[in-house]
């Protein structure tokens, strides 16, 4: 029997394959054909067989096998040494040897692509500045001039990795579909967090059990290791940003295929949705352009992905000991720094009221991770190495000491507003839910605060670099006299960069107050400083833990202990409140300073045309009518595009022959049609040059306003509704 009948006849497999022993069979048969067939002649397998097995290892469409294996630990442990890296691993070796020879290019659908992808290879952007954009479109990207649309081209290794990173968010989308499509219900998708997941959760044991790492998670690690390996302080790191100007003096194959599968991950579960997809700089400079927030929407990122995230940024920040000078942590995990970060500002800022405090859990752990790399240590993949005696290897904790030391110096400097104006955006997470479940909320900014006042080093550091911020934004000179401020600059353009799009404007019940990109400090006596929402924060909690039935002392406990880390923290920079001053107005104070925030007339002080949806407008039709708006005032100048002092009047001068006599009333009417339509064309010229003069821009999205419609909608009906009326009036012998 000749490969290809052997192919189809696995195909059919496949496809029947939904118990776990016809699931073990099919993969007993599959590995059988790969371990019997030469490279050359494994092309049929992977033409015919491969996207049918992904599909059913996935399910994108079904139940997928990964799932299926949650419940049998057999079929478990046989899928991860179908799936594994290692030299045993049938699949990958065969992946490995046929695309040596280059056999096989499979295009990845474009609908399954990170919006911002879509975006760009649906635009007129060329081929050669989307090489540039990112590592992943760097040689991949085919352009089929029959359909008019560029595509992303990848090889068999890179078609399995832009699948694997795909599942997770495929299977958050999948949730949100499932319970509706308006976009109330899409901007409740923190609903359906990893536990929803149970590929990836660890859901379903008995009380008492220890805890087992998921299939997909373990997969996660063995992919981690084996394609982006980590070495000593100054060795060769294949995952740092090719924007980092670095030297290749290892393996170049390597190299690219350990930066393409972090920058895989990094794009499918970080970016995706974010309507700041790239670094400003690189997009003025390759002159990009992407929708403003108000036409894409502002919803928070896919769900489902905090444990895949937390694993890799454990391994990626995860050293044998600390780095030993201030530029050694630019070699570990540059390139998440900025997606990481709006990920994580996106999640706390987009959250919707009425979602679970449960589900924000995730990214509120995945913070707390990135920001605490000293303690991160082997013995967090203990539970997902393969065999025994690398788990008791992870379990030996590592010698060096798991709290920050002088050695983490440049980590923080690299990292700022990690510990900075992120915490200013949790502490507005943390009013916006405090009333949802005040203890979660108590627990959470505990943790906040027991990091930063973890050492009294890093708490040093941190005023010191907000004291050279603050001077040197003021203008003075004295910040010359402190050593961090060659860092000032960059953490500047750090926060222009990172908070890029977000504004009041975008975020109902925000702290930013319109300013974006500006100096959110951690330290600072400002309304929106911390130590102002700390203390207002405070109030509430001890107001909504009076509200609750029951005992309510350990509540006040937590709180108390808040307190003392807050006055740790600040010292006396807190204020008391007086005794005098009762909660009741203590609350109602806090109450009006945070109130959220909804667009009113003649009280809105963004972009008229930008402000968020309202609910007295129908969104699809407000946002066609914004992007129509848009399109006349660019292509009318209306825009502030075009020198308004140019525009004067136009004369044109008739030459002598051109003038003749108008004989016969055909002639007369063209020229009183001609004659009308030059005295229009002067008239709408007059009215541009005077909108133009004023700044005045057209705004059809007033059209969109509900009770408008309601009452065009009435007078279009009008005749209909008499009609119908006169014919019951006739029938019941009215006249």
């Amino acid at each position: 029997m000749d490969s290809q009948t052997l192919a189809h006849d696995l195909q059919a497999s496949i496809f029947s394959a939904t118990t776990p022993p016809q699931i073990a069979a099919a993969l007993a048969s599959i590995s059988a054909f790969l371990k019997c067939h030469p490279s050359d002649q494994l092309r049929p397998f992977f033409s015919v067989v491969f996207p049918s097995l992904l599909r059913r290892l996935f399910g994108f469409d079904s139940i997928s096998w990964l799932q299926v294996a949650t419940s049998d630990p057999a079929l478990s442990s046989q899928l991860f040494a179908f799936l594994s890296p290692g030299p045993g691993g049938p699949l990958f070796s065969s992946i490995s040897s046929v695309d040596q020879e280059a056999l096989v290019r499979y295009i990845f659908p474009v609908e399954r692509l990170p919006q911002w992808m879509r975006y760009v290879l649906q635009s007129s952007i060329s081929t050669e500045v989307l090489a540039s954009v990112s590592p992943i479109f760097s040689s991949r990207i085919k352009e089929d001039e029959l359909l008019n649309l560029k595509q992303v081209q990848l090889n068999i290794f890179e078609y399995y990795i832009f699948w694997f990173a795909y599942f997770p968010v495929s299977r958050g989308i999948a949730e949100v579909s499932n319970s509706g499509s308006d976009r109330a219900t899409r901007k409740s998708r923190l609903e359906n967090w990893v536990s929803s997941i149970p590929v990836i959760s660890t859901t379903g044991r008995k009380p008492g059990q220890k805890p087992e790492s998921s299939l997909y998670l373990r997969l996660l690690y063995s992919y981690l290791k084996a394609f982006v390996p980590k070495f000593g302080s100054g060795s060769f790191m294949p995952y740092r940003s090719s924007m980092l100007n670095y030297s290749l003096t290892d393996d170049e194959s390597a190299y690219i295929k350990a930066e393409f599968v972090v920058q895989t991950f990094v794009q499918f579960w970080m970016v995706d949705n974010d309507f700041s997809p790239l670094p400003v700089p690189v997009v003025h400079s390759l002159g990009l352009t992407f929708p403003h927030p108000a036409m894409v929407g502002t919803d928070p990122p896919t769900p489902g992905l905090g444990d895949v995230l937390k694993l890799l940024v454990n391994y990626l920040h995860c050293y044998p000991s600390a780095p030993e000078d201030e530029n050694a942590h630019m070699m570990f995990g540059k390139s998440l720094q900025r997606p990481l970060y709006r990920f994580i500002m996106r999640s706390f800022l987009y959250c919707p009221v009425g979602a679970s405090i449960k589900n924000s859990v995730q990214v509120f752990s995945l913070w707390l991770t990135y920001i605490e790399p000293w303690n991160i240590s082997k013995e967090v993949f203990s539970e997902l190495e393969s065999t025994k005696e690398q788990r008791d290897e992870g379990m030996e904790r590592n010698n060096r000491e798991m709290r920050y030391t002088v050695a983490w110096r440049g980590y923080i400097l690299e990292n700022y507003l990690f510990y900075s104006s992120m915490v200013v955006h949790f502490l507005g997470f943390a009013h916006k839910f405090i009333h949802a479940d005040v203890g979660s909320v108590i627990k959470m900014v505990s943790e906040v605060l027991e990091v930063l006042c973890s050492s009294t080093e890093l708490l040093a550091l941190l005023r010191r670099v907000e004291t050279a911020y603050c001077t040197r934004q003021a203008g003075s000179s004295s910040y010359l006299s402190n050593d961090l401020y060659k860092y000032i600059p960059s953490i500047h353009e750090q926060l222009q960069d990172w908070e890029d799009g977000i504004s009041e404007s975008d975020i109902s019940g925000s702290f930013l107050h319109e300013r974006s990109g500006m100096d959110l400090r951690i330290f600072s006596n400002r309304e929106d400083g911390v130590s102002n929402l700390l203390q207002l924060l405070l109030l509430r909690a001890e107001h909504e833990i009076h509200l609750l039935s029951g005992d309510i002392s350990r509540h006040l406990q937590d709180l108390d202990l808040v307190k003392a880390k807050v006055k740790k923290l600040f010292g006396d920079q807190i204020v008391q409140t007086p005794v005098q001053t009762s909660l009741k107005e203590s609350f109602t104070y806090q109450k009006d300073a945070f109130t959220l925030r909804r667009p009113k007339v003649g009280k809105y002080k963004g972009d008229w045309m930008k402000r968020p949806i309202s609910d007295t407008e129908v969104a699809w039709l407000a946002v066609l009518l914004i992007r129509v708006s848009d399109w006349l005032n660019q292509h009318l100048a209306l825009d502030g595009g075009v020198d308004t002092d140019d525009v004067g009047h136009t004369y044109v001068e008739v030459k002598g022959d051109e003038v003749r006599q108008i004989t016969g009333p055909k002639e007369a009417l063209w020229f009183f049609l001609t004659l009308v339509f030059s005295w229009f064309v002067v008239m709408c010229n007059l009215v541009l040059g005077f909108m133009r003069r004023r700044g005045i821009k057209i705004n059809l999205r007033v059209l969109a306003s509900k009770r408008l419609i309601v009452v065009i909608s009435g007078f279009a009906l009008w005749p209909v509704i008499t009609r119908g009326l006169s014919g019951v009036a006739s029938v019941f012998g009215f006249s």
